[in-house]
């Protein structure tokens, strides 16, 4: 028999996961084998301490894994790496928490959990009163600083890219790095999410009391940012691609991923995250 065209080898794949998606809870048969999602340190959405991996993402996964019949590894990684290993080396099966972006749509399943509020982050003895993306780009003396690794949609990429090209951008290579920066006066703000930013200022005692000096301030043009899964389809056989869709999805249905953010994120961080639907 000759092979099939690789246009009919993706649609029978497509139609199989199809299937399997509307299959009952009770009738999957789970993931063929452990599940790869490497992780770094994400506010309380992934929290790591020593080789214990926690936090709202982490822990619905394993809600969701004793239902599906899906086995979790956490392997604890540089953010920087993730997306590396994800898109590149398909050493990854899951990337999470992430934001909906082109780019990877190209490359992999997305199902949304939450949506994220951005905002200009900035401390309040600082001269930043400012209420839109074009008041941003027009205050070219104000210097900003950012996760290096971080995507927040394309909306965001596209901004930030405006202002790297008014040579107003540095880097750093976490939330602490960049509040440390903010503190010390060597940037004047960075674009985030409100409940990610705050959460990491957690981590370091040596901040303590910044969380008090931060104004956060919704920018005109800046539409919240999806954060959720993706799912591989490099590293994944489409059986457990199917798997792990129906698993996500019933995750946002039930309301689970957004259980265990409430559960780790106090009330005046998780104000800044809506429900996907609501």
């Amino acid at each position: 028999m000759s092979a099939l065209p690789p246009h009919l080898i993706r649609l029978r794949r497509l139609l199989s996961a199809g299937l399997a998606l509307a299959l009952p809870l009770a009738a999957t048969a789970g993931c063929t084998r452990e599940i790869v999602v490497p992780v770094a340190p994400t506010g309380f959405s992934v929290i790591i301490d020593g080789d214990k991996v926690s936090g709202a993402f982490p822990d619905a996964l394993r809600e969701l894994g004793h239902k599906f019949g899906c086995r979790f590894t956490f392997p604890v990684r540089p953010r920087a790496r993730l997306s590396y290993m994800f898109l590149e080396s398909g050493e990854a099966d899951l990337l999470l928490p992430s934001s909906r972006s082109t780019k990877r749509d190209q490359q992999a399943e997305y199902v949304p959990m939450m949506r994220l509020k951005m905002a200009l982050v900035s401390l309040k003895r600082s001269p930043v009163r400012l209420g839109s993306v074009p008041a941003l780009l027009d205050a070219r003396q104000l210097r900003g600083v950012a996760v290096r690794s971080y995507v927040f949609g394309d909306e965001y990429s596209r901004l930030m890219a405006l202002l790297e090209g008014q040579h107003r951008m540095d880097y750093a290579a976490t939330n602490l790095a960049v509040a440390r920066m903010l503190k010390a006066g060597r940037a004047d703000f960075t674009i985030a999410a409100p409940s990610l930013f705050l959460a990491s200022l957690e981590e370091d005692a040596a901040l303590d009391g910044v969380a008090e000096e931060v104004q956060f301030t919704l920018l005109d043009g800046l539409p919240p940012a999806e954060s959720g899964v993706y799912v591989s389809r490099r590293s994944l056989s489409p059986q457990d691609q199917a798997t792990l869709m129906q698993l996500l999805q019933h995750g946002a249905r039930s309301a689970t991923f957004w259980k265990w953010f409430r559960h780790y994120y106090p009330p005046q961080m998780a104000a800044y995250a809506l429900r996907v639907g609501h």
